[in-house]
């Protein structure tokens, strides 16, 4: 790794170098010759700015740069990266205290500082090793009296260590089984389950803002996924809407239906030539194609790390101070270039226009009354299409298809319900009405609770404090629902880990606003969540109608189940072959 003589500047990146505050003091110290041992910072001798001096701009601020001229000491770029991302981007404490400890150890590592100062920051560190998890156990720390192991009220990597392993739904779980409905998961974290917690961190008017997980955006321009700020976030969700409105949905359908017949002949071509195809990698492709909101190719094939993207996104999102510096780590940074499929999708969309009427067409539409997308924030918000559409909609069409053929029974009742829908050539004029079909309804909802492997939807509390479950939170606590937790609690859901569509017809009281967090819940729920509807009631409409399903022999259902992991979707661990055949809608 390159050495680089570094110093921080606050200054706008219009100043020039020779006016760097670090600079002036640097030319008027006098050096101090090299065999003279150094007792402090303040007689390091260091070199004049550089005449190569380069202004780097922090992404999001305007009035933060970075200099290369000169520091107190030498850093490499991963202190570097620390300091710019961590200590001038975000400025806050707990952040500071991350990069300064990490600078701290990194010092210590290279060796080259005074003893004094190295035994003082080896002092530091110890006292912090030893201080912090004392304080975040006692009866001092605010979230004393949350119940939880004590490990995870001491440190994130606990639940980090499940993250790498994609477990942490089930650890979730595990945790609210032991400590019941309201479990410490952090030092200042804690998961909720039940309705009313639902409701008040989610649905109500006060419900909290985002976390900071949601800082972990690159691309320039604001995303509606990470507007946190409910004004903005509110304004920019008027411009998604339209592209979701009843006259939307209807005009989508024809190009959703051409990718499906699309999948179809890929199935029956792939069976035909190898006498079985894997649906874990045939679904996911499905899914970025069947996003014609966005009219563009992949001839990098980046979309295939996408759930690589976002299996790394989940694991910073413990550890999140430093998921700007990783990012830059050569390796790691190839999954980042899925980010360049999004430009690549805005540039081509801008440039060829659409062919037909799709759904950033909606986005550009405006008038002094409705407010319109500025072509700037495109890239930002093809990535949340790309990201929180298409690899949503591949995991969950693959869930739902293993649902369909572990469980044979529904196919029979789906074909009958749907005998009306289609005609004698497979062809249907009820396919925007399919909501108002009991049995695939409630099929669609139970993919959706059981393959809904979400961890949670992170929120901070205000300023003030917050009452959850009769329990008062202080403000600045992040407080949690995990999805899948709470959807297989027995509690809500009898007999939970049974696939049984019944459940959503069978019981009046059961209501899916109320029971159903798949896609989020209040203002800053999944804005597509119609259009993800629409494609999950077509496809399996269209597939049990025109297709057979038959497992690989000696397929193993629980195998396949247990080695799913968690991301912010689901991502598979083990295939799924099926032959796939012509079925006579007759029969």
């Amino acid at each position: 790794m390159s050495r680089r003589l570094l110093c921080l500047c606050s200054q706008r990146p219009s100043v020039p170098a020779s006016q760097c505050p670090s600079v002036i003091q640097q030319q008027q110290r006098p050096s101090v010759p090299a065999s003279q041992p150094s007792a402090s910072f303040s007689s390091l001798s260091v070199p004049a700015c550089r005449s190569d001096h380069v202004d780097r701009r922090v992404p999001g601020d305007g009035d933060v740069a970075i200099r290369e001229c000169g520091m107190w000491t030498r850093l490499s770029d991963t202190s570097l990266l620390l300091v710019h991302y961590d200590a001038l981007r975000r400025r806050g404490k707990g952040r500071l205290t991350v990069s300064f400890i990490g600078i701290s150890a990194f010092t210590i590592w290279r060796g080259d500082v005074p003893e004094t100062v190295k035994y003082l920051l080896i002092l530091f560190l110890g006292a912090v090793l030893i201080a912090v998890p004392l304080y975040r156990l006692s009866p001092l720390h605010r979230l004393h009296g949350g119940p939880g192991p004590k490990l995870n009220k001491i440190t994130e990597l606990t639940m980090l260590y499940y993250a790498v392993l994609g477990l942490r739904h089930n650890k979730l779980r595990a945790l609210h089984d032991r400590y019941g409905r309201v479990v410490r998961i952090g030092p200042n974290t804690l998961s909720f389950i039940s309705p009313t917690a639902i409701s008040s961190i989610y649905g109500s008017a006060n419900a909290p803002d985002k976390s900071t997980a949601y800082d972990m955006q690159h691309l320039k321009g604001d995303g509606l996924f990470f507007l946190k700020d409910k004004a903005s976030h509110s304004r920019r969700r008027r411009i998604w809407n339209r592209s979701f409105s009843e006259e939307a949905l209807l005009g989508y359908q024809d190009p959703l239906v051409r990718e499906i017949e699309h999948l179809f002949d890929l199935l029956l071509k792939k069976t035909s030539n190898n006498g079985k195809v894997d649906l874990v990698k045939i679904l996911p492709q499905y899914s970025y194609d069947s996003m014609s909101l966005l009219d563009s190719d992949d001839p990098a094939n980046i979309a295939a790390e996408g759930t690589k993207f976002f299996r790394l996104s989940e694991l910073f999102t413990h550890i999140q101070p430093l998921f700007h510096c990783l990012m830059l780590i050569p390796g790691i940074s190839r999954f980042m270039s899925f980010e360049k499929l999004s430009i690549l999708a805005a540039e081509r969309r801008l440039k060829n226009g659409a062919t037909f009427r799709d759904g950033i067409s909606y986005w550009f539409d405006g008038d002094e009354f409705q407010p319109k997308l500025h072509p700037r924030d495109l890239p930002i918000e093809a990535e949340t299409i790309l990201l929180g559409g298409a690899d949503t909609l591949g995991s969950t069409t693959t869930m739902m298809f293993y649902f369909l053929i572990t469980n044979p029974k529904w196919i029979t009742v789906l074909r009958e319900e749907l005998r009306d829908v289609f005609d004698e050539q497979g062809r249907s004029q009820q396919l925007n009405s399919l909501d108002q079909i009991p049995i695939l309804e409630a099929f669609v909802q139970e993919t959706l609770r059981l393959g809904t492997l979400l961890p949670g939807l992170p929120r901070v509390v205000p300023n003030g404090g917050m009452i959850i479950d009769g329990h008062h939170i202080p403000s600045g606590t992040v407080v949690n629902v995990p999805v899948w937790a709470y959807h297989v609690d027995p509690d809500y859901f009898p007999n939970p880990r049974a696939f049984d569509p019944n459940r959503w017809i069978e019981n009046e009281n059961f209501s899916i606003k109320v029971h159903s967090m798949a896609f989020g819940v209040g203002m800053y729920n999944c804005v597509g969540s119609k259009l993800a509807l629409t494609q999950l009631r077509i496809l399996l409409a269209m597939a049990v109608h025109r297709l057979e399903f038959t497992p690989e022999p000696g397929f193993d259902s629980e195998k396949f189940w247990n080695g799913m992991r968690n991301t912010r979707t689901a991502d598979f661990m083990e295939p799924l072959w099926v032959r796939v055949t012509h079925r006579n809608p007759s029969d």
